[in-house]
């Protein structure tokens, strides 16, 4: 199976079948890797777990890198087999660039290798454990084998050794160094609270439901991270809810909805114009707790928000798109704590180009060149 095919293949259920589980299953992989304390004390000491502005960027930025390389194509286009029609002759470097990026970002810190690869192992294995529990189908061989060779090769490129060769032996080893790496620590407790605060603040949970929200979650976690995690048992009958609502979804995505006709990403899909000199920026199409990278939006759209945010049915604050969520939108090679914003480009860039075996236009890095940026949104 090719890399291109093998990406292909996963963005099936990505983008049509069940986006908004595969999302869920993608979050919980990497809320799962703060259950080893070695993970979650670092983390705390990047200062980017306190505040909710910083949690909510660090949470979206996250996002952005990760849907970026897994949606866009990441050898640079679709159509490698055959010549692309005039339309498609511009290269979209965009995978290669977020990859770049979350490994110039990854540098500044002393990661182990171990970490590195059970944190990739999760992100090929709970997709295939929660859409096989809760989807309303499951991935078909062909498709967990595709993740598997997909994940591989982002591995690769973040220079992670010792990569397992089959989905079984990644398995084993992932399950082997949860045995041995994933126990108790108040650091795990510490980082756990605040990202099960930050999902609650994405899905608009009230605040007088969040505790009985935060049991809920607490239901979802194997025994071995809830205790880890340092979380308290919950009584069966919470569990029994939990169950309900993830199998009434599924049952009713089963029998009840259509099958999708547009995909759903957080991305954009097509290609930013970065011709003419101008600089591409773009805008995700769902956004986290606080409105990071949100545009201000014209027309029905707008009228739209601002009826929202008058009728009070909405937290303007939460909402409404603002200089310091960067309304203007997001350029990847830029992506990352605020401090370290103008930062690491060139360097980013080189590595991008390594991996797609061609340098990358320079107009993707003219983010400072002050020329009138070109947004780009997916609706």
């Amino acid at each position: 199976m090719s890399l291109a095919d093998a990406q292909k293949i996963m963005l099936v259920a990505q983008l049509y079948d069940m986006p908004g589980l595969f999302t869920y299953a993608l979050t919980f992989a990497l809320f799962k890797t703060y259950a080893v304390p070695s993970i979650s004390k670092l983390l705390l000491q990047t200062r980017e777990m306190v505040g909710d502005n910083t949690i909510a960027k660090r949470y979206a930025d996250t996002e952005i890198l990760i849907v970026t390389f897994l949606t866009c194509p990441i050898h640079g286009n679709w159509d490698l087999d055959e010549p692309a029609p005039p339309s498609k002759q511009d290269l979209d470097p965009r995978a290669n660039i977020a990859i770049a990026r979350m490994n110039w970002l990854h540098d500044r810190y002393n990661i182990s290798n171990d970490d590195f690869l059970y944190t990739l192992s999760l992100f090929v294995l709970e997709p295939i454990r929660w859409l096989g529990r809760y989807g309303w189908r499951p991935l078909s061989p062909l498709e967990q084998q595709a993740g598997f060779v997909f994940w591989s090769e982002i591995g690769r490129r973040m220079e992670i050794h010792s990569i397992p060769a089959t989905l079984d032996e990644l398995r084993a080893w992932s399950e082997d160094y949860e045995a041995r790496a994933m126990v108790p620590a108040d650091s795990n407790l510490v980082v756990a609270e605040v990202t099960m605060g930050e999902l609650q603040r994405q899905m608009h949970v009230p605040k007088p439901l969040r505790p009985f929200a935060h049991r809920l979650v607490i239901t979802v976690l194997n025994e071995h991270t809830r205790i880890a995690m340092m979380q308290p048992a919950q009584p069966w009958y919470l569990h029994l809810i939990t169950k309900a609502v993830l199998n009434g979804a599924m049952l009713f995505q089963r029998y009840v909805c259509l099958p999708r006709i547009y995909p759903l990403p957080l991305v954009p899909l097509e290609v930013p114009d970065v011709k003419h000199g101008e600089v591409a920026r773009m805008h995700p199409t769902r956004w986290a707790s606080k409105p990071w990278y949100k545009p201000q939006r014209s027309g029905l759209a707008g009228f739209m928000d601002w009826l929202l945010v008058r009728l009070h049915l909405v937290d303007a604050e939460h909402f409404t798109p603002a200089e310091k969520y960067k309304k203007e939108g997001y350029q990847l090679h830029e992506i990352g704590p605020l401090s370290l914003e103008k930062v690491g480009h060139d360097e980013v860039m080189r590595r991008a180009g390594d991996m797609l075996g061609c340098p990358i236009p320079a107009i993707w890095a003219a983010g400072s060149s002050g020329k009138r940026s070109q947004t780009v949104t997916a609706y």
